[in-house]
């Protein structure tokens, strides 16, 4: 007798056990895909934020400790100008004006801070509109000891003022940008000034000042600009620090969709306080992270002056 052939294939228990065993393999390699992807998402995020908080605050901190700084043969010279305050604040600033004595065209962003500083360069002895290349100012041009003189402006003290404010871009994103002197053949230009944006991303800055009421160097008491600016000149002339909060956010919606608490910025001055630089309460886009940077920055160059030379 012949033996008949055995056939051989595939159930249809079988073939559904296997099609949903590999469905279940898909999903898990797409949910895995997409943990790493977030978890990588959040890693470069906070590395973004890291650099660009770091960077800010670095730029902040090098414009306070030149702030005031001025050659010794330039503040020597014959019919030198007085000494000027090295630095001078706005609280709620969004549009500082050049002249010191002029009040704030705008609220600032997030009712940030604004702050000037006055510093000058360095230049050879025989031309020192013509910087040298040893010093640059918040827009990364060499500044030299003295601005070129224009006829019908008077001569300054320090040779640049730089003003740094937080902005918005015409995307929308906060930035934080100076405003500095424009340059003509290389020469200073003390009645012409640009902004530019130093870094994207910064949303608030809040500044308080550490003055030195007795003359010995050391800091007595923290105040708002507001405070400072109520006692004039004489006030400015005595900060000795700059308390710096920043805050920055991240450019990826990673963070969880819950409610933003508020970030800590300086401490309160007195009990009760309730000022803007306390905190920072989140509003728009909260699933976008957010970072605090702060320091408190000496001043290298404080002003040599006092309410009776001044």
């Amino acid at each position: 007798m012949r033996r008949l052939p055995s056939h051989r294939g595939f159930t249809l228990t079988g073939m559904m056990v296997g099609m949903a065993l590999g469905l279940l393999a898909s999903v898990l390699a797409v949910a895995a895909f997409h943990v790493v992807r977030q978890a990588y998402a959040t890693l470069a995020d906070s590395f973004m934020m890291a650099e660009r908080g770091h960077r800010a605050l670095g730029i902040v901190a090098q414009l306070v400790r030149q702030a005031g700084w001025i050659p010794g043969q330039v503040s020597m010279a014959p019919g030198h100008p007085a000494p000027t305050v090295p630095l001078e604040g706005h609280d709620d600033c969004g549009r500082p004006a050049i002249a010191l004595s002029v009040p704030c065209g705008a609220r600032g962003v997030h009712r940030s801070d604004a702050l000037r500083v006055r510093f000058s360069g360095s230049s050879a002895s025989a031309t020192p509109t013509l910087p040298d290349g040893t010093m640059t100012d918040c827009g990364g041009y060499a500044l030299a000891a003295s601005t070129a003189h224009i006829d019908g402006q008077p001569p300054s003290h320090h040779a640049a003022m730089n003003l740094l404010y937080i902005g918005t871009g015409s995307d929308g994103v906060p930035q934080l940008l100076c405003r500095y002197p424009r340059r003509l053949d290389r020469e200073m230009q003390a009645v012409a000034y640009t902004s530019g944006t130093l870094v994207r991303g910064v949303e608030a800055m809040q500044l308080r000042y550490g003055v030195d009421d007795d003359g010995d160097g050391a800091v007595d008491a923290y105040l708002r600009a507001r405070d400072l600016r109520a006692r004039g000149d004489a006030g400015w002339h005595r900060v000795r620090t700059v308390q710096v909060a920043l805050v920055v956010r991240g450019d990826r919606a990673t963070a969880p969709a819950l409610p933003h608490t508020a970030l800590a910025l300086l401490p309160a001055l007195s009990p009760g306080d309730t000022d803007d630089d306390l905190s920072f309460l989140p509003v728009a886009q909260p699933q976008l992270r957010r970072r605090v940077f702060s320091a408190t920055i000496r001043l290298r160059n404080p002003s040599p002056c006092t309410e009776r030379l001044c």
